[in-house]
């Protein structure tokens, strides 16, 4: 079960798997930096971009205030408990979670499993 050379995926490893090997990215060296450094650095590699950036501080690295704003997850979760009319886009999701610093990360979260259970009661966050 393997991936041909032309499969976006299978270069995409590849393409990871290079810059790691030649000390161009330097996943341990990531926790050292700031969140803004840390995606700065990810999102200079091929195939990494923001959302992707932001998903490895929250969960690789643990970081406590990471606000996952493009994901569709989390657009559709606040749209549901917040009872707005559309789904938020990335400036309206930055803004409404702004009073959630520093704990942004748990938030995601929580939506993210408030997207998962769609039976759970609807109502104002």
């Amino acid at each position: 079960m393997g991936g041909s050379v032309d499969d976006p995926l299978v270069r995409f490893l590849q393409n990871l798997r290079a810059l790691l090997v030649a000390g161009r990215l330097d996943l341990d060296g990531l926790g050292e930096l700031d969140d803004a450094a840390a995606i700065e650095r990810l999102v200079q590699a091929k195939g990494i971009g923001l959302w992707s950036a932001e998903i490895y501080l929250l969960f690789a690295l643990g970081r406590p205030d990471v606000w996952p704003a493009d994901d569709l997850a989390v657009q559709v979760a606040v749209q549901r408990v917040k009872g707005l009319d559309a789904r938020p886009g990335r400036a309206a999701l930055v803004e409404i979670a702004e009073p959630w610093r520093p704990h942004r990360s748990a938030a995601a979260r929580f939506l993210w499993h408030v997207y998962r259970h769609p039976g759970l009661p609807d109502g104002a966050a």
